[in-house]
């Protein structure tokens, strides 16, 4: 791989973070954006449940209005013929009976003006000396249609009388005159009628108008219908709640969306990821085939030319050809087996086998390889090893993978420790194999990723050496297959160490727990 590709990954790395950071402004300014929306929508939704309210407040006051008139005009008629009735009566029967029950609790004194004279009903509670002289020099100037019901003022005595007045059809020279009581309108007339609504009240005309009033008419004029506190709060809470519910809604299909987003934008950067390994192993692995074949080919065409006389010389041509034919072999292993673990096919002929003999074979295949590269190598195998249930090749090429890495990651300080003695791990006795080397050591940020098949780090160290990315994948893949247990320790320039723990035959595991359990026993 050239130095421009390295550089070509970093920028479309920097790009997706871009992108993804993009995503994630988006998101906060979609979310600020709904948020001003929804507080906006929440304060019109409040005001428009408030608004609701009008018509009823409305209503209220038209139906005042005419239950109003309607009762002054039945009770003032009634007091007109009891009037007219009571001129034909003795003066020992009483016409009140007539007309009493017909006349609400809200009218108060009650008069008849015929021309000059002014019959009276019903006295005011407290009624003024000159009551009778302010009514008679008023009423002579009204000039009212027949049946007209008329509300007015008049000053009586310092005191502020609303009269309704009537003129009965048929008599242009009599006016009825009724009290009217404010207070007992509003107590036994309108409140009743604000009962049967939520959330209206009658407030005096001085108070504030926010956030809004409906006025009244009449002898309420100096009242007018406005909506509760209570009814304004249960509003409030209501388009809050509305609000609220949006917004959490609104919050969820944002989230929903970004994480589908984020999903989509991590599958995308995977593949292409994965695009750019595979693209990468592929230019990897044709220049590892075609340096071993190369080389194959140039000094087998030296032999067969019987250009080389001197048998030193020849036999160190056939340890080269020798040499790469092992590497290429190995290559081809790797990715054959890759292909069969990709594929779901890769299958393991299980047997006990010594493993310190098999590790043995695998060391002296390399040592001529470690030798010719300057290498400080040594293996040390444990007496009496236990037998482990594993496929012979398999662990062959797990150790191979690690002694060529080792190798081909050596750094300045050439050197290679290759330890097999018996252990424990989680209750299980087995082997445990240790290859340590003093290369250039693994880089903290790709531990992660260290076992993902096709990956090779950005560090220029790494990049300058070729390799697939499949050897640890498949060292990975045989000992999980195993059962075993893979550990890796390094450090930056100063060398890594992989631990491979295979679990001993399970017949010898057996017997072993079989044989230590009397003494136990003894024991206890």
């Amino acid at each position: 791989m050239t130095e421009a590709e390295p550089r070509r990954t970093r920028k479309r790395r920097q790009a997706w973070r871009t992108i993804e950071l993009a995503m994630v402004v988006l998101g906060v300014g979609l979310n600020v954006v709904g948020l001003a929306i929804g507080l906006e929508r929440a304060g019109a939704l409040r005001i428009h449940l408030i608004e609701q309210a009008k018509p009823q407040a409305r209503q209220v006051a038209d139906n005042a209005g005419s239950l109003f008139d309607e009762q002054v005009k039945t009770a003032l008629r009634s007091v007109v013929e009891a009037h007219r009735l009571s001129k034909s009566l003795p003066d020992w029967m009483s016409g009140e009976a007539l007309w009493a029950s017909d006349v609400p609790s809200w009218i108060g004194a009650l008069y008849v003006w015929e021309g000059q004279e002014l019959t009276e009903y019903r006295p005011a509670a407290d009624q003024p000396e000159n009551l009778t002289e302010t009514l008679a020099s008023g009423l002579r100037r009204m000039r009212l249609t027949p049946n007209q019901v008329e509300l007015i003022y008049q000053e009586v005595g310092g005191e502020r009388w609303a009269l309704a007045l009537l003129r009965p059809p048929g008599a242009a020279d009599m006016i009825v005159v009724g009290q009217v009581l404010p207070g007992r309108v509003k107590s036994i007339l309108v409140e009743p009628l604000l009962a049967l609504t939520k959330g209206l009240e009658l407030v005096p005309v001085g108070e504030s108008d926010q956030p809004w009033s409906q006025a009244m008419s009449g002898v309420m004029r100096e009242w007018k219908i406005k909506p509760t506190a209570e009814f304004l709060s249960d509003q409030t809470h209501s388009a809050v709640w509305q609000f609220v519910s949006y917004f959490g809604l609104m919050l969820l299909s944002l989230i929903t969306l970004l994480a589908a987003m984020w999903y989509l934008m991590r599958v995308t950067h995977r593949e292409i990821t994965l695009a750019e390994m595979k693209s990468s192993f592929v230019a990897n692995v044709s220049h590892e085939l075609k340096t071993p074949l190369s080389l194959i080919r140039l000094f087998g065409e030296t032999l067969q030319s019987g250009r080389v006389r001197d048998e030193a010389k020849r036999q160190e041509y056939y340890s080269v050809i020798t040499r790469e034919s092992t590497r290429l072999t190995n290559l081809i292993n790797n990715i054959l087996d890759f292909a069969r673990i990709e594929a779901g096919k890769k299958e393991y002929a299980m047997e006990p086998i010594d493993v310190g003999e098999v590790v043995r074979e695998t060391y002296e295949a390399y040592r001529l390889e470690l030798d010719h590269n300057g290498f400080t190598h040594y293996l040390t195998i444990e007496p009496k090893l236990p037998e482990v249930n594993a496929d012979r090749d398999a662990i062959a090429r797990a150790v191979l993978n690690l002694i060529s890495n080792a190798i081909k990651y050596s750094g300045e300080e050439c050197y290679l420790d290759i330890e097999l003695r018996k252990d424990t791990r989680r209750g299980r006795h087995g082997v445990l194999i240790s290859v340590e080397d003093h290369g250039i050591g693994i880089r903290p940020e790709d531990r992660a990723q260290l076992f993902d098949g096709f990956f090779r780090s950005t560090d220029k160290r790494v990049r300058t050496k070729r390799g697939s990315g499949l050897g640890l994948v498949l060292v990975k893949h045989v000992i999980d297959a195993h059962g075993g247990h893979l550990d890796v320790e390094s450090r930056l320039v100063k060398g890594t160490t992989f631990r491979i723990f295979l679990p001993e035959a399970q017949a010898r595991q057996a017997a072993r727990e079989t044989i230590s359990s009397p003494v136990e026993k003894t024991e206890t």
